[in-house]
């Protein structure tokens, strides 16, 4: 196909699909996430995005109808998937917990959120070190969303001398990435530990190492089974 036709947009066929290509729209995105992640918007091509989803690449047009409109369908999914894991999160709220329990409840969630979407964070750290402009996009859907959430409790710890540092923001931003870049070594981490550090090690040992100087919560479901928390 020629290179016009990833940016063009043609007439879409009517009516849902049926049969063996009913779940194609779904593939795509799927593998279109994992593309995007890996070599950024630029260089992922919709060929080698169709040939991930195991389908003809004029089903990109089919279903989206460009490249473009493919990654804004790529944000949107994610954009639902963070919005449905803050709305699980009431338990953030100063009402909710002591202070302690709830950092501790917060970064743990934020740790199994990376670990069941290793991809959706690739894609979020490859948008933002792009610094494009559809990064702007991903910063409002995605991005302030979470901000709202996290940055107010990340205030409150600091304020309490859980944290020492000055900038909320600062501290969000080191705790993901350092989340992130755990969770993307722990095959490496595995291999080379002769499968001693595994990733239940690996976020054991995080948490561990973070919040050593506070008590422990009476129940462990906050160090291994937080609620899912966004990037």
């Amino acid at each position: 196909m020629p290179a016009l036709a990833e940016h063009a947009r043609p007439a879409r066929g009517r009516g849902r699909p049926r049969g063996q290509d009913a779940n194609y729209r779904a593939r795509l995105l799927d593998a279109a996430l994992e593309a995007f992640g890996a070599q950024g918007f630029e260089a992922a091509s919709l060929r080698t995005i169709a040939a991930g989803a195991g389908c003809d690449v004029s089903m990109v047009a089919h279903y989206f109808g460009s490249k473009a409109e493919l990654w804004a369908a790529v944000v949107e999914r994610i954009e639902a998937q963070v919005r449905a894991e803050l709305a699980a999160l009431g338990e953030l709220e100063p009402v909710a917990a002591p202070i302690e329990a709830r950092v501790v409840t917060a970064v743990g969630a934020m740790f199994e959120q990376a670990a069941r979407q290793p991809q959706a964070i690739r894609f979020v750290m490859r948008e933002m070190a792009d610094a494009s402009d559809r990064a702007d996009d991903l910063v409002g859907r995605v991005i302030e969303p979470v901000h709202a959430m996290f940055l107010p409790l990340w205030q409150e710890a600091i304020d309490a001398g859980i944290f020492s540092m000055r900038s909320p923001l600062a501290l969000h931003t080191l705790l993901f990435g350092a989340i992130s870049y755990a969770v993307a070594s722990a095959p490496l981490l595995a291999r080379l530990s002769g499968g001693e550090i595994d990733l239940d090690r690996l976020r054991s040992e995080f948490m561990d190492g973070l919040f050593a100087r506070l008590v422990r919560p009476a129940s462990t479901a906050a160090w291994t089974n937080a609620p899912g928390d966004p990037m």
